[in-house]
């Protein structure tokens, strides 16, 4: 394909996305002309179902019950009041497909699709393949994905020598022993608590290691670039590869890749039903940790000490906080741990805060707070409730929190992206203006979209 022809596709699609929006634009000036105050009822509505849902979380008997059924009455009454007030509600509805088809469209003529970034330049230093590698499986991690996908058979067929972890099989004994035994590189099927301690093994040892992303979430694959869809993929790191060096934390000794989360999180997942019943446990503990969250002091980006918290989350590299690119950090490599805080006055104070995140105001909500830096320090009377990479901690206070820099050598695939999707979440007026420039202006005029 020529270059000529290659960007005057790009130029069609900015073309399509930028008329896109303004066709579902015009149909909801129309729809909202026709009918304003239906417009009007059903954004309030839908902002009083949002603030209905919280109430279902932090109430419980039949209070809940009753919100819970008032939450459904006014998702519907939105609906009705944008749609089925209209003469011709169905103006409405092609004003919302075509600002959903703007969006593939857009991510297209900018570069963000998905060929576009399998075709990107990939971090890292391309290595030889493994000499020794051991891949480590927990069969039963993400509800027993690595058996559903013959991990086991197609990593054996590869040369990869596999052992089993679980229950009866402690992970990190496995770990040691794979490198007492010679093992260059080591492997990992499972979920981000498994690879957190595999990881604090290969530091130690100063070998390599390969992440597949077998477990329920894989958030440390997602910021790895790894596709967490085909954990199979994954196996093409014993291989030749690139290597990456990233950061890892440490709370009192204890390494994670992840996070760490204490106050409301950190009390729900010590339950003993958490793991099996993840939602339930949370909506029945809430009301409680909400009134009377954990005592957790520490000082503040202000320099003053804090005590009231909700939430204090502690993560290896800070986290993306606009709602677009939430749960991803844009890079594993900054040397710092990212510090995020939340002191909620109410139910109408979480409600608010979640306002300002769909705007993109998070920052600004009362009682947050985020920050970065080398070390933090996290103090209580008792011991310390936490979710450290998503499993069940008690931690001796004072919590004591590092980055270690460059600590970690990953091996990923040489197809793999290679980068977090958090990376590539750009300014939406930046990009908008880029969209212009792609349907209107000369090849030469175009600009690359930064990356974080």
């Amino acid at each position: 394909m020529s270059q000529i022809s290659f960007a005057s596709r790009r130029r069609l699609a900015a073309l399509g996305a930028l008329t896109a929006v303004g066709i579902g634009v015009l149909a909801m000036i129309r729809g909202i002309t026709e009918n304003p105050i239906a417009i009007l009822v059903s954004v309030v509505a839908l902002l009083a179902a949002i603030g209905m849902g919280w109430v279902t979380l932090t109430r419980s008997g039949e209070d809940r019950t009753r919100a819970a059924w008032l939450t459904f009455a006014l998702l519907a009454a939105a609906f009705v009041a944008a749609v089925g007030a209209h003469d011709e509600g169905w103006i409405i509805i092609l004003g919302g497909l075509s600002i959903a088809a703007s969006l593939p469209l857009g991510r297209y003529a900018l570069g963000r699709d998905r060929r576009s970034l399998q075709e990107m330049s990939r971090p890292g230093e391309v290595v030889a393949a493994a000499t020794k590698p051991v891949l480590l499986i927990n069969p039963r991690s993400g509800d027993g994905k690595a058996q559903r996908i013959g991990l086991m058979e197609r990593a054996e067929a590869r040369g990869v020598e596999c052992r089993r972890f679980g229950d009866d099989v402690p992970l990190r004994d496995l770990a040691e022993q794979a490198v007492q035994e010679g093992a260059d590189v080591i492997g990992v099927a499972g979920g981000d608590g498994s690879q957190a301690v595999v990881a604090d093994v290969v530091r130690r040892a100063g070998i390599a290691m390969v992440v597949i992303p077998t477990g329920t979430r894989n958030h440390f694959a997602m910021d790895l670039g790894l596709d967490r869809n085909d954990p199979a993929a994954g196996l093409d790191a014993f291989g030749p590869a690139r290597e990456k060096v990233v950061d890892m934390g440490q709370v009192n000794g204890t390494a994670f890749i992840n996070n760490v989360s204490m106050g409301i999180y950190g009390s729900v997942v010590q339950r003993a039903t958490y793991r099996e019943r993840k939602l339930e446990t949370a909506m029945e503990e809430l009301p409680t940790l909400v009134a009377d969250p954990p005592q957790l002091t520490f000082i503040g980006p202000d320099g003053q000490q804090h005590s009231t918290v909700h939430v204090v989350l502690v993560s290896n590299n800070p986290y993306l906080l606009e709602v677009r690119g939430a749960g991803g950090r844009p890079r594993l490599n900054t040397g710092e741990l990212g510090i995020v805080t939340a002191e909620l006055s109410s139910a109408a104070g979480v409600t608010e805060m979640f306002a300002r995140a769909a705007l993109g105001a998070l920052a600004s909500s009362p009682g947050f707070n985020a920050w970065s830096a080398t070390s933090f320090e996290v103090d209580s009377q008792t011991k310390i409730a936490a979710g450290v990479d998503g499993e069940a901690l008690e931690l001796t206070a004072p919590a004591v929190f590092e980055i270690l820099p460059a600590a970690l050598r990953i091996r990923i695939p040489l197809t793999a992206i290679g980068r977090s999707p958090a990376a590539f979440v750009v300014d939406f007026r930046r990009a908008f203006s880029e969209l212009f420039r792609r349907a209107f202006l000369p090849v030469q005029d175009w600009q690359p979209l930064p990356r974080r």
